[in-house]
């Protein structure tokens, strides 16, 4: 407790320090990791998810959104600070989907030297796949594919380089598998089951738990390409 309110009166401070020095900017890009690093702690607490993860930009959205609180309540603004960064909608957005935040918290710049060092070491076959499901990723199309191979034949490359190239744009892969051990191969992987609300024990009226507008349902939406890993070895 003692420690949360320390941490709230650093930004406190600096919005007292912030209408008193000359390039408060200068003092925030010095010091936003320590104003800041109560932020991904909290936010896990009001949203009530452990696992929660924030790029950098959104952790220090929500710090600055803080200090321009402070900043409003004693009738300034980050506005009249030149050079000063704002807050951007996600601090603001209290219904911002989590499972949407953490598809997308991807680092871009990673994901695109891991995309090139696989692109090096891909297969005249394995390139002749890829690039009919990036045609079709791209080009908006859809489409179903079925990839078969024995193991050992390279599908989990597949799935990789495809997940890197789609990442490095910013946008949305989900990876899920039919069994635990499987999905731990992919990065970010899911089991199919806890990605689509699927039951583990199934009968003839079964059906997927994921409610029309719910965060589950919208993060498929948003979802340009889904691989389901050994998708034959699901119950029918």
């Amino acid at each position: 407790m003692i420690k949360n309110i320390l941490k709230l009166l650093k930004r406190q401070v600096f919005g007292v320090l912030e209408r008193s020095v000359t390039t408060p900017v200068n003092v925030w890009n010095a010091t936003w990791e320590i104003l800041s690093e109560d932020i991904l702690y909290s936010q896990r607490r009001k949203k009530k998810n452990p696992n929660l993860n924030l790029s950098e930009d959104q952790i220090k959205s929500l710090a600055l959104a803080e200090i321009e609180s402070l900043l409003l309540i004693n009738g300034s603004s980050l506005e009249v600070f030149n050079g000063m960064p704002r807050p951007d909608a996600y601090a603001y957005d209290t219904d911002v989907n989590t499972l949407i935040s953490d598809e997308l918290n991807y680092n871009h710049d990673e994901q695109r030297e891991k995309h090139r060092e696989l692109l090096a070491k891909i297969t005249d076959e394995q390139k002749a796949v890829y690039q009919e499901i990036l045609d079709a990723v791209h080009g908006d199309k859809g489409g179903l594919f079925f990839v078969y191979g024995f193991g050992g034949t390279g599908k989990t490359f597949l799935w990789n380089i495809l997940g890197a190239a789609i990442r490095s744009l910013g946008e949305i892969i989900l990876n899920v598998a039919s069994s635990g051990i499987a999905s731990l191969l992919l990065p970010g992987g899911r089991t199919a089951h806890s990605r689509f609300g699927i039951p583990i024990n199934v009968h003839d009226f079964t059906t997927c738990s994921m409610k029309k507008g719910s965060d589950h349902a919208e993060l498929v939406q948003q979802a340009k390409l889904i691989i389901w890993d050994e998708a034959p070895m699901m119950s029918k």
